[in-house]
């Protein structure tokens, strides 16, 4: 008859036959007549849905759950709701009452929220009493009105099936879709809020199964149920609610009662409280069938088979009802494999049970009795293999296991078994399963070594009879020669023959155990080869043995200069394998054979007092703390699984020791990685303090000092020079001048020639950064350092604490702003790899892009910035994040990549409307060669009805008349819904909005641009 929508005036032409929502309201009849429809158009269920959110924007339905420790409970209240919000929801009612409240049908036609909605307006009708679930009130049974106990009983079996259907379906094949007037599209119930109530339910579930059970228990009610008669609609003349409470069908209390006991049963079910879901489906079984077998029962609503089901679920007998081979399979495997090889002989036959339940079966059995976890007879295992094997015969399927060497070694005991579970199908085996079993039979006698196999088969005439005359010919002589007796030579090693004593060279053996050397990782196993090759006379040192054993300058001078003999040998193939084992990211091998060294050569020390010895753990110890940071390094941001504080506290050591001069200095790389570490760690107020000799710890210390000014002052204070003069230093022009002193005492580069040397590596250094703070200062700062030697305001690019940073720099032209660039993009794709969600990268990133001129690149960044910023283009857009010049950019990047029409709708993002751009990529686009129908869906997200009128004129102007009528049909869309408020209007504008930026970001090339192909890949970070 119509659709759902036209309930809603003013959306679309009106047809003749059309019915109008408040035409129901006028004429109580019409809601009667329509649904008496055979297939009424909208369903019973679209009118539930039409008639409670008919008056949404008003927020008078809005479904509200309060947590479960308040009791608060609203007192009835007539002013809450207006005469036509009263009556609608009595329209509601009644069309509940018409699908005589089927909780089947309710909650799964219904949204969840919209089921919430119905009840308590049901409880606002029965009871007078505005009540906010699940937070419902207590009441006495023996003395609650007829229409409230069915109230009552509704409500707390609609609860457990709330907790049972969600559990059931928890992922929706479909969405729930709810109708926001003023909107064209339909909007979903996010998946957030259905979580949120039944979060909610879920406390006071126990109390719905105390009161159903309290129903159960009462011997003195007189169950009636609400029909459409009972309510009463409102008139002009109304000045209170009067429903007819006589008109109330009763229900036979057998059926009643058996429809509640159903619910509880499935929610025992669904809980595993199985003695219980035992209990009400007996029950339940009981009083079903004493009701007649007619279909018009009023109340109960199960079905045979689903009552049958849960049954045999609970182990309760149904009449008529053989269980399968499948279910006495799983209850003989529940009761410890009673009857289990009853159960297989019969599948045998039958070919019921899916084959790989028996694998499991024999599976478990077989490591049950390994493992001793179960008892069952000695030769059950065999008996289940066998069976097991004779059904895969049958079923022609190839044969995978080990059941031949099973049965041979069983001997004599394992072929019985066998022809005792082939014997079991031969009389019932069809032409087809004999000509199988005849053919594995064969197969057997020609490969098999089973003694007495042939003969067993020739002994029997059931088995002579499957096959044919040369084939029982091939058996027999198998036969004859399981029968020969072997002489006693060839059972025998000794000939009399003395055996010839051959000698390897010993160079054989020197080379078979470098090459072990080379394999192996096991610290045990290099120390047995090291002391036999110790005693044999190599011609190359050890080290010469693998080429790719390198080990860092200070390291190999420590090792070479220990005396020459095991420990030498030993320390450098450890360290070294520890080393491949890094390049492999292996770092837990890595770390365990540095700590064997690292023992062993303190029991050196420990026995000769060698300082060399000493020397050598403490630089195996700092071997170690490295490989544990480049783990940690490595597995970020997932740094629990790395002991931080202690690792923290260990890099303190190792950079204290640079202060004692008797003692041994870290070498370089491990200076450096500490100092990085703690950067990383937030370790600033040590990096501030620490002594600044070293040129390596200068940059962290300066960029420590901006991430501590940052967190105790916002931003607001002017940062310290130190890191922005190193990264001119590392970028600007070569200095061989003298250059002026600083109040420290270093060169006025802020640094001196120390500092040159490690940020002439700035690269490597920036590369091992993680922490977001630290990130963030360095982006920011190279960010200012591009916009200042480009000097462009059309390309700036833009991040947090831009302004921190100097405005200018002498002498501009001398510094090499590509390499500033490439560092400033290799740092922000290392950062929104660690943190893909941060919004202000993604912008810098794609005006990074934008400014390179990579065009689909920076719009594929903008719309990351925005799904996140969005969450996934649900929410608005927040401008404080994404703001007017990234709408201009996106534009700029349409135009330039020919996509005119996403163009224009871009325009209405900003702030003011820029029709004069907006008319100019209207032009445009006539000179673009896509296809006229493949930006058509893009007219339905404008919303500015000048640009609309303008597009309606240059069609008009053109001859495009599809676009004209396009144009047309959505200006028409947006004038019939001129009449809804601003902040409805704004709502649609944000719906079309997320609209466009979601096809904007489908892959799909010719979504975007189907002639040039922006490949916008939708990430959900």
């Amino acid at each position: 008859m119509m659709d759902v929508d036209l309930l809603r005036p003013g959306t679309v032409p009106i047809s003749p036959d059309t019915i109008l929502w408040f035409e129901f309201l006028l004429n109580p009849s019409l809601l009667q007549q329509h649904l008496s429809k055979p297939f009424p158009d909208p369903s019973a269920t679209d009118l539930i849905i039409k008639f409670m959110t008919i008056n949404s924007e008003q927020k008078e339905n809005e479904v509200k759950i309060i947590d479960a420790e308040s009791n608060d409970v609203k007192p009835s209240s007539t002013n809450k709701w207006t005469h036509r919000n009263l009556a609608l929801k009595i329209l509601s009612l009644k069309v509940a009452a018409y699908l005589k409240w089927d909780l089947d049908v309710l909650e799964r036609k219904l949204p969840l929220p919209i089921q919430l909605t119905l009840l308590q307006d049901l409880f606002y009708i029965t009871a007078d009493l505005t009540v906010e679930i699940p937070t419902v009130p207590e009441f006495a049974m023996q003395s609650v009105s007829d229409q409230l106990l069915f109230t009552i009983v509704l409500y707390h079996r609609w609860h457990i099936r709330a907790i049972i259907y969600r559990a059931l379906n928890n992922k929706q094949s479909k969405l729930q879709f709810l109708h926001i007037p003023g909107v064209q599209e339909s909007t979903y119930v996010p998946p957030g809020i259905i979580d949120d109530i039944i979060r909610k339910l879920e406390p006071q579930v126990s109390n719905s199964v105390k009161v159903l059970n309290n129903v159960l228990e009462a011997t003195d009610i007189s169950p009636k149920m609400l029909s459409c008669e009972t309510f009463q609609m409102l008139t002009e003349d109304s000045t209170e609610i009067k429903q007819n409470w006589e008109n109330m069908h009763p229900i036979n209390l057998d059926e009643f009662k058996c429809q509640i006991h159903y619910d509880l049963a499935r929610f025992h079910l669904l809980k595993e409280e199985y003695q219980e879901a035992k209990s009400h489906i007996a029950k339940a079984k009981e009083l079903f069938h004493n009701l007649s077998n007619s279909e018009d029962r009023l109340y109960c609503k199960i079905q045979k088979e689903f009552i049958d089901g849960c049954c045999l679920a609970c182990e309760v007998p149904v009449e008529g009802i053989t269980p399968s081979l499948t279910q006495q399979l799983q209850s003989s495997i529940k009761d410890q494999y009673i009857n289990i090889l009853q159960i297989l002989q019969a599948d045998n036959i039958t070919r019921e049970i899916p084959q790989v339940y028996r694998d499991n079966l024999e599976l478990d059995v077989q490591g049950g009795s390994v493992n001793r976890k179960i008892v069952v007879t000695r030769d059950l295992l065999l008996q289940i293999q066998c069976l097991n094997l004779v059904r895969k015969i049958l079923d022609g399927s190839i044969i995978l296991g080990d059941y031949v060497v099973e049965i041979q070694a069983a001997g004599s005991k394992g072929l019985d078994v066998f022809f005792w579970a082939l014997g079991s199908v031969l009389d019932k085996a069809s032409v087809i399963d004999k000509q199988r079993i005849s053919r594995y039979l064969l197969y057997l006698v020609h490969v098999s070594n089973i003694d007495g196999f042939a003969s067993k088969l020739l002994s029997d005439p059931l088995y002579m009879t499957l096959f044919n005359a040369e084939e029982l010919e091939e058996i027999r002589r198998s036969a004859n020669v399981e029968e020969l007796e072997l002489p006693d030579l060839l059972l025998k090693n000794d000939w009399g023959i003395s055996l010839v004593t051959y000698t390897r060279s010993w160079n054989i053996e020197i080379y078979e155990l470098e090459q072990k050397l080379i394999q192996t990782y096991d610290t045990a196993e290099i120390h047995e080869i090291l002391i036999r090759l110790d005693g044999k006379h190599r011609m190359k040192p050890l080290w010469h043995v693998n080429s790719c054993w390198e080990l860092p300058i200070p390291l190999q001078s420590v090792v070479m200069s220990l005396p020459r003999g095991f420990l030498q040998d030993y320390s450098y193939v450890l360290l070294a394998k520890s080393r491949e084992l890094v390049a492999s990211k292996d770092f837990e091998g890595s770390i365990d054979i540095l700590n064997v060294l690292e023992k062993e050569a303190q029991q050196q020390h420990a026995q000769g007092g060698n300082t060399l010895i000493f020397k050598l753990c403490k630089l195996v110890n700092w071997e170690c703390l490295l490989v544990e940071i480049w783990r940690c390094l490595y597995i970020w941001p997932a740094t629990n699984i790395c002991d931080t504080q202690g690792l923290v506290a260990r890099c303190k050591q190792c950079l204290a020791a640079l202060h004692a001069t008797d003692q041994v200095i870290p070498r370089q790389e491990i200076i450096e990685y500490c100092t990085v570490f703690l950067l990383n760690m937030a370790e600033w107020d040590y990096l501030t303090n620490f002594e600044k000799r070293w040129s390596y710890s200068e940059f962290a210390a300066a960029v420590s000092t901006v991430c501590q000014d940052i967190v105790k002052y916002k931003g607001g204070r002017k940062f310290p020079r130190e890191a922005w003069d190193m990264i001119l230093a590392a970028f600007g022009p070569a200095r061989d001048q003298p250059q002026k002193r600083s109040n420290s005492g270093n060169s006025a580069t802020s640094t001196g020639s120390a500092a040159r040397d490690v940020i002439a590596s700035i690269g490597g250094t920036l590369s091992r950064l993680r922490e977001p703070m630290v990130l963030t200062v360095v982006i920011s700062l190279l960010a200012r350092l591009r916009n200042v030697l480009r000097d462009e305001s059309s390309l700036e690019l833009h991040t947090q604490y831009l302004s921190l940073w100097p405005a200018g720099v002498p002498n501009a032209n001398s510094y090499n702003i590509r390499s500033v660039g490439e560092l400033l993009f290799q740092l922000l794709t290392q950062a929104l790899k660690y943190y893909p969600s941060n919004v202000p990268w993604l912008r810098l990133m794609g005006d990074l892009n934008f400014a390179l001129g990579y065009y689909e690149s920076a719009i594929k960044y903008y719309l990351e910035a925005i799904m996140v910023a969005s969450d996934l283009f649900s929410q608005p857009v927040p401008r404080s994040q994404i703001d007017d010049l990234v709408y201009k950019r996106m534009i700029k990047c349409c135009a330039h990549l020919q996509c005119y029409t996403q163009a224009v709708v871009l325009c209405q993002f900003l702030e003011e409307v820029d029709y004069t751009l907006a008319f100019k990529m209207a032009v445009s686009d006539q000179k673009s060669s896509a296809p006229a129908d493949a930006m058509d869906a893009y007219y339905y997200c404008i919303w500015d009805t000048t640009i609309l009128e303008y597009l309606i004129h240059l069609h008009t102007k053109r001859g495009e008349h599809h676009r004209k009528q396009l144009a047309i049909k959505v200006i028409g869309l947006l004038e019939l819904n001129s009449n809804n408020n601003e902040e409805i209007q704004r709502e649609a504008a944000n719906i079309r909005k997320a609209k466009f930026l979601r096809a904007l970001a489908k892959h799909e090339s010719s979504t975007i641009s189907p002639y040039r192909g922006i490949h916008c890949r939708c990430v959900v970070r």
